[in-house]
C-alpha cells in the first residue's frame, strides 16, 4: 500500500526517520531535474538537492498538508535557488571588486596611497582565501579568479577535462563564497 505524501510527513515529525527518507526518494528526481533546467551544467545540482531537502527536513513543522507536499518542496527549491544565485552574484561582484581595484593600482602609479592600500589588502584577502583551498580547487582558482583565464585555457594549462575545471572552479566559488561574504 503506498502512503500518500501527508502521512508521510506526519510520520517524519513523529520522528520516523524513514518516513523522511520515503519523501526524498519520492521527490528527488524530479527536483534534480528541475534544477537541471533552472541551472547550467558544471553547476553542483546534487550540492544544492541536499540543501533543498535538509531545509525541509528543517522546516517540515511549517508544512501546511492543505497544499500539497510537492508544491510546498518546489516553493523550498525556488528560495534555494535565489538564495544560490544571490551568493553567486555576491561573490562574483567581491571577485570583481578586490580584481578591478589591483588592476587599478597596478595600472595607476598616480592613485591616493588610501585606495592603493584598500586595494593591496582586498588582493591579499582573496590570496589568502585562495591559497586556503584544498589543493584540487586552489590552482584553477588562482587561473580562473587572479589571472583571468578561460576555462579552456585552464583545463588545457593542466591537463584536466574541461568538466573537471568547471566543477572544480564552482566548488571553488561556493567555498570562497562562505568565507568571503557573510550569511
Amino acid at each position: 500500500m503506498l502512503i500518500d505524501d501527508r502521512d508521510l510527513v506526519i510520520l517524519a515529525l513523529e520522528g520516523k526517520q524513514h518516513a523522511f527518507s520515503q519523501l526524498m526518494q519520492r521527490h528527488k528526481d524530479s527536483l534534480r531535474s528541475y534544477l537541471q533546467h533552472q541551472f547550467s551544467p558544471g553547476v553542483a545540482t546534487e550540492d544544492l538537492l541536499l540543501v533543498i531537502f535538509d531545509k525541509a527536513f528543517r522546516k517540515l513543522e511549517s508544512y501546511d498538508p492543505q497544499f500539497a507536499f510537492s508544491t510546498w518542496l518546489f516553493t523550498i527549491a525556488d528560495n534555494s535557488c535565489i538564495d544560490y544565485i544571490r551568493k553567486q552574484k555576491s561573490l562574483a561582484k567581491a571577485i570583481r571588486q578586490v580584481t578591478h581595484r589591483s588592476e587599478l593600482h597596478d595600472s595607476s602609479a598616480s592613485s591616493d596611497p588610501e585606495s592603493e592600500m584598500i586595494a593591496a589588502q582586498e588582493a591579499a584577502m582573496l590570496l589568502d582565501h585562495i591559497d586556503r583551498l584544498k589543493p584540487i580547487y586552489r590552482e584553477p582558482a588562482r587561473l580562473r579568479f587572479l589571472q583571468d583565464y578561460a576555462y579552456e585555457e585552464i583545463a588545457q594549462e593542466l591537463s584536466i577535462p574541461l568538466g573537471t575545471i568547471k566543477t572544480r572552479i564552482h566548488r571553488a566559488k561556493e567555498i570562497l563564497a562562505k568565507w568571503i561574504t557573510p550569511l
